[in-house]
Formats: C-alpha cells, structure tokens, sequence
C-alpha cells in the first residue's frame, strides 16, 4: 500500500529555468508535477510515500487464572491489520482476522509441550513459532520483555522475566555475557552493552523449572 501526499505550493508562473528546477525536484523525490494555468499558479507535488505492511513478530503465553475460565492466553505480538491461521500445536488450528496485537485462549492438556505457529495471508508478513510447555506455567518462565535502562552513557536494558515459583534461571544477552537470578519469578536484571547493536536475549529455566525462551533486541544508543 502506498500512500500519496499533495503538496500546494502557490504563486506566480515560474520562469522555465525555476519550472526545470521544480522538475528535478519533483522527480528525485519521486513524485508528480502539476501546473495550472493563470496569472496566479498553484504547484501541486504529489509523493507517494511507502507504507511498512503489517507484520507478525513473535507469540507470548501466559496462564488464565481459573475464575476466569482457565486455560493459556496465546498473544500474537505485531502491527496492522492480519488475516492468519494459528496452529495450536495439538491439532486444532484457527483462521482469524484482527489488528495486531490479537489474543485468543485456548484449552490445553496438561504436562505436554506444543509448538504453536501463526502463519499470516498476504500482505501481512511474517511466521511465529514458540514453544509452549504446559509444565512452566505452572513453575518456571512464560516470557521475557525489555525495556530501555535509565543510563544514559551507554546502551542499557532492563529484563524482566515472567512466570511463576522459586526458579534458577541462567539469562544470555548475546555479546558473550550472563547472568544467573535466582528466586520467585517474576524477576528482573539490567544489562548495559557496549555498543548499538541486534543481540538474541535468552532465558533458561534450570529444573525443576521449566522454560526456553529467545528474544531479539535492538539496542540503540
């Protein structure tokens, strides 16, 4: 989808050394020149400017309290409007339609793990996979969110990991680093990188927790 931006720019005929500048400009920017005749012209520059489509990006659990029916929240993290099918991982699927990010419950059996994938129709882009293991909802991480730290020297963030019980989890930033929390979930630890830079956040639940989950983040200063 492309969308288009007039541009009115009024005042008198332009002599044709000034009309060829306008021109030049116009086409570099990509964009159309229009000129009405008369003692007073308007110029009208029409750009057509791209417009990112919609995009899944990832897929977070979390469990539903059972005052409110039980069961796993799937949320499909992203932007725009999606057409998508969700496979569950347990051999039902899903055709849906909503604006990013969408949330669906779904009933699961108990000690088992599921892959679930959410693959979008076009123009919506992207595929998500996660792996859900019914197991760490009950003791051990659901998810990893970042947030930009306070510094302002460097590029920090601040980790928080989701879940639930008394965990030892082993977290990787991706430039080599790692940091052990251990204690009640949620929990979360800061990192500073020394450069900008896209690095693969993962958290590791050790037993009897359970939970794997990645995370990639953009660090800019």
């Amino acid at each position: 989808m492309r969308r288009v931006t007039f541009l009115l720019l009024a005042g008198p005929h332009p002599r044709s050394r000034r009309l060829d500048s306008l021109r030049s400009l116009a086409a570099a920017a990509g964009a159309c020149l229009f000129l009405a005749s008369g003692a007073s012209l308007f110029i009208g520059i029409a750009v057509a400017a791209a417009q990112s489509p919609p995009r899944i990006t990832r897929i977070e659990f979390s469990p539903v309290p059972d005052n409110e029916g039980g069961g796993i929240l799937i949320s499909l993290l992203g932007s725009g409007q999606c057409a998508y099918t969700m496979d569950f991982g347990d051999g039902k699927t899903e055709r849906r339609s909503a604006a990013l990010p969408d949330r669906v419950r779904h009933e699961y059996a108990p000690d088992r793990q599921y892959l679930v994938v959410a693959t979008p129709d076009s123009p919506c882009e992207g595929v998500a996979r996660a792996q859900l293991d019914i197991r760490a909802i009950e003791r051990g991480i659901w998810r990893v969110s970042v947030e930009p730290g306070p510094a302002t020297d460097a590029p920090e963030i601040i980790a928080t990991i989701e879940g639930r019980g008394a965990c030892a989890v082993m977290l990787s930033f991706g430039d080599g680093k790692q940091q052990k929390i251990e204690g009640t979930l949620p929990a979360k630890a800061s990192h500073t990188y020394e450069k900008p830079g896209t690095y693969e956040l993962h958290a590791v639940a050790a037993e009897p927790c359970r939970g794997d989950v990645r995370l990639n983040v953009d660090v800019r200063r």
